[in-house]
């Protein structure tokens, strides 16, 4: 009789520890707010001067993902490849989106990065700098420092542009909506 009741208790201590750990893992909304800021100090003020630099002509976005803006081509890749290019770019944020204020056209993708980027940092340049040019899509990247004027950084912003719709009018003209993979560089 003593065994039975040994038995009955470790089995109860048993269950109450697998409850114990499945209430511990189960979590229907297991989500936090990730922090108390949207931006960073540096980020906010560049958006305040890219708003004053050229407000009136751009929504400014911040904070898109990469995937929002560029896709990836269907004609000549394999699944994997597919797979593979999607998780990257929807992997990637961008800091700042420009986007024409009447047609919302995305005008450009700026990055705002550290006065000494690391490697990473550099990397991951390096790859938005080749898959937004392979888009078409013109991209630009400002060091986090101070000194920038609006009125300047307005007129580079729009120097740039007008460079890249001259080198987009200058290049071969797509056949069609699905060709339209070719590569212009900003």
């Amino acid at each position: 009789m003593e065994i039975v009741l040994i038995l009955f208790i470790v089995a109860l201590i048993a269950v109450a520890i697998l409850a114990a750990r499945v209430s511990e893992n189960f979590a229907p909304y297991p989500y936090k707010k990730r922090q108390e800021n949207f931006f960073s100090v540096t980020e906010d003020s560049f958006l305040s001067l890219l708003e004053s630099a050229c407000g009136n002509q751009y929504r400014i976005f911040t904070k898109v993902r990469l995937g929002d803006v560029i896709s990836v081509r269907e004609k000549g890749l394999s699944a994997g490849a597919k797979r593979d290019a999607n998780q990257k770019i929807n992997a990637r944020v961008l800091d700042f989106v420009l986007c024409d204020k009447n047609s919302m056209r995305i005008s450009a993708v700026i990055e705002l990065e550290p006065t000494e980027p690391s490697h990473a940092q550099m990397k991951r340049n390096w790859f938005l700098k080749n898959s937004l040019a392979a888009a078409g899509v013109p991209f630009m990247r400002f060091k986090a420092r101070p000194g920038y004027r609006a009125a300047e950084l307005g007129e580079f912003i729009q120097t740039k542009l007008r460079q890249n719709d001259y080198v987009r009018a200058a290049g071969p003209r797509p056949r069609d909506v699905e060709d339209s993979d070719v590569a212009i560089a900003s």
